[in-house]
């Protein structure tokens, strides 16, 4: 099997807006086992030039994706298939990037994955078509960042203090009161905000963020006990992390394989 993962930042002018650029490429002659994925704290613009991956959210309900898609904040548990001959390029927005760019609320896109070409149309479809043409990830940052380059250029108004606070590391150890504060925002207005550009609230995302770090924490050190994991990340107690546990991977950690799991 070939496999190659590639990471790059973007142009220091697009670094208010987009985390990172991520490459992945698989070739292999057999199947390739289903993921796990369980919610990761981010939103992004997904590209699949060739064999689309799909995915199961229940017994009854799947969806395989389209060649340019918009991925919300996810918050449901689901099952990964990926092609043998897979190709997958995709941006990460910092938090509030996405909003900022686009002027689109992330609500729209809350466990429901788009296809970007519909959303934004002639622009998206142009480059979808060019990062088609070609295998090369350096290619594909020129191609998305010169794209992004003219959405900036439509950008009318200047980041707010907000978008610096949503942007901070350990941001969701903090109280809502403090947060608005330094938002310069009253607590309603912050979470409204909050959710307009995240898609899901404070509180929740936050969830999520210490539910990724504490599965990551877990991953690196597989042996260590539930009970020492949530210590660490914050967990007020075991039963704490468990509840977590079941409502973003859909099971219990006896029966998880987290050697499939979808977790970075």
């Amino acid at each position: 099997m070939i496999f190659t993962h590639l990471e790059r930042p973007p142009h220091p002018a697009l670094q208010p807006f987009v985390k990172a650029f991520w490459y992945l490429r698989i070739k292999s002659d057999t199947p390739l086992r289903p993921l796990n994925s369980t919610p990761i704290p981010e939103q992004c613009l997904y590209f699949y030039p060739k064999v689309k991956p799909q995915a199961y959210i229940s017994d009854t309900q799947s969806m395989t994706a389209s060649t340019a898609m918009i991925f919300g904040q996810g918050t449901i548990p689901a099952k990964l298939f990926v092609p043998q001959d897979y190709l997958m390029f995709k941006i990460i927005f910092q938090a509030g990037g996405f909003y900022r760019l686009f002027n689109t609320p992330l609500t729209l896109f809350t466990d429901k994955p788009q296809d970007s070409e519909a959303v934004f149309g002639k622009p998206m479809t142009d480059v979808r078509d060019q990062i088609e043409q070609t295998e090369d990830f350096e290619k594909m940052i020129k191609i998305a960042e010169n794209y992004l380059f003219q959405k900036i250029k439509q950008i009318k108004t200047d980041a707010l203090p907000l978008d610096s606070v949503m942007q901070q590391l350990n941001w969701e150890h903090q109280s809502l009161d403090k947060m608005a504060r330094q938002a310069c925002l009253s607590s309603r207005q912050f979470e409204r905000k909050f959710l307009e550009r995240i898609g899901v609230s404070p509180k929740f995302y936050g969830r999520i963020m210490r539910f990724n770090a504490a599965m990551k924490g877990r991953m690196q050190q597989p042996n260590k006990s539930l009970m020492h994991i949530a210590y660490d990340y914050g967990y007020f107690d075991h039963n704490h992390l468990l509840r977590d546990f079941k409502q973003f991977t859909g099971s219990v950690p006896t029966q998880f394989d987290l050697e499939s799991a979808l977790i970075y």
